[in-house]
């Protein structure tokens, strides 16, 4: 398919992150901006992790440290389609292998209660709620369905959610966030964020976001997002950033984003 090339610039702190997008000239859906995304968040977040080591404080998170990820992980809707597509090419052992992880942890959660308060999440909601939401769910232990080894089993496609939460507190903390000080790293510009809002990717966007653990589920029941044209998924998804707050860390749901 024919690629239109689009050239991005955004300002972060008093650095300029410059990336190119090849979008399709015809039509595509939204999940079609997240490989874009992915190359832009990576730059955005170095301009934060390279000011707040020079300003002395080393970033924490080490693979095989999986703590985050037993938190909720809050995904958009198109990387919602991202994710079961790549679980869908893996090869059958290793498919069988993660859709059986995705099972067992939507068991756990309906057994600790938390299930169908996840199911029934649109949009952000009350931070307090939502922070309550998350220390339950943490609470509850439930590993996501990529964590191999206690480190991420698709680390090149994880979500912006996750490359956006760096931590420079100890790594221990993070073990229990209700009961430690636990000092993120600001990213200035909420890549993550501005995804959500632009949901589906429709002419009339709506607000939402996936938790990880239901990313199957979810593409399941809603099937095919929408089409249109590469060039208007780029500019709609601008059009968000420019609305998002750019000063509060990606999302509430998480236990360590009480702290702002």
């Amino acid at each position: 398919m024919p690629r239109d090339v689009v050239t991005v610039r955004l300002k972060v702190h008093d650095t300029t992150v410059e990336a190119r997008a090849e979008v399709p000239e015809g039509e595509a859906s939204v999940a079609s901006l997240v490989p874009f995304l992915r190359s832009m968040t990576e730059a955005v977040v170095e301009v934060a992790t390279d000011a707040v080591v020079a300003a002395g404080k080393p970033i924490s998170c080490r693979a095989g440290c999986g703590a985050c990820c037993r938190q909720v992980v809050p995904i958009s809707v198109a990387e919602a389609h991202v994710l079961a597509d790549l679980v869908r090419a893996m090869p059958a052992e290793r498919r069988a292998a993660v859709e059986e992880r995705f099972a067992r942890a939507l068991e756990a959660l309906a057994a600790r209660g938390v299930l169908d308060e996840l199911r029934a999440l649109a949009t952000e909601r009350d931070p307090d709620a939502m922070h309550r939401l998350g220390l339950r769910y943490f609470a509850a232990g439930v590993a996501c369905p990529f964590l191999e080894d206690e480190s991420c089993g698709i680390h090149p496609d994880r979500p912006l959610a996750c490359r956006e939460y760096l931590v420079t507190s100890p790594a221990e903390g993070c073990a229990a966030p209700e009961e430690s000080t636990i000092e993120r790293v600001l990213v200035p510009r909420d890549l993550s964020r501005a995804l959500y809002r632009l949901g589906d990717g429709s002419e009339a966007p709506r607000e939402r976001w996936v938790p990880l653990a239901l990313a199957l589920e979810w593409v399941a029941a809603h099937g095919a997002l929408p089409l249109r044209s590469g060039r208007q998924i780029v500019e709609a998804f601008f059009a968000q950033l420019q609305r998002t707050d750019l000063d509060r860390p990606a999302s509430g749901v998480v236990p360590a984003a009480r702290k702002e």
